[in-house]
């Protein structure tokens, strides 16, 4: 006998969803925290019993970029005991995304190792300057 995962009303002939082990009404399918309708098709997750549509299951589930704020969804780029987007963790001075090899400045700015040593130059330069 087939009830639904929601109400445990018999599904006849109407339209059902198969998700985690039961058959839901197509309106009864929802996400156990937000309680979002989850439409056939879509990605739900089932987690420890619970089931979470996409949106829930990466906010419980994946770590926050320290450079913007979001969810990281997909490729997470880890440095200063943070977690970043890799476009997020980027060079104070040139804007662009960071790699393995950069400096980290007495202020806590990260910067590529060219734009350290210009910076470095540009200081040694400024230094010699008569006021």
């Amino acid at each position: 006998m087939n009830e639904c995962g929601h109400c445990s009303v018999k599904i006849g002939e109407e339209p059902a969803i198969l998700a985690n082990g039961k058959v839901w009404h197509v309106n009864h399918l929802l996400c156990d925290l937000c309680n979002c309708r989850i439409n056939d098709g879509e990605r739900c997750v089932p987690q420890n019993g619970i089931i979470l549509c996409l949106d829930c299951h990466i906010k419980t589930t994946r770590p926050i970029c320290k450079g913007c704020g979001e969810f990281i969804k997909t490729n997470v780029c880890e440095a200063l005991n943070s977690t970043w987007h890799p476009t997020c963790f980027q060079c104070s001075v040139c804007q662009k995304p960071l790699e393995l090899n950069f400096h980290q400045l007495p202020n806590k700015m990260c910067v590529h190792s060219n734009c350290f040593w210009d910076l470095q130059l540009r200081m040694i330069v400024c230094k010699d300057i008569p006021k």
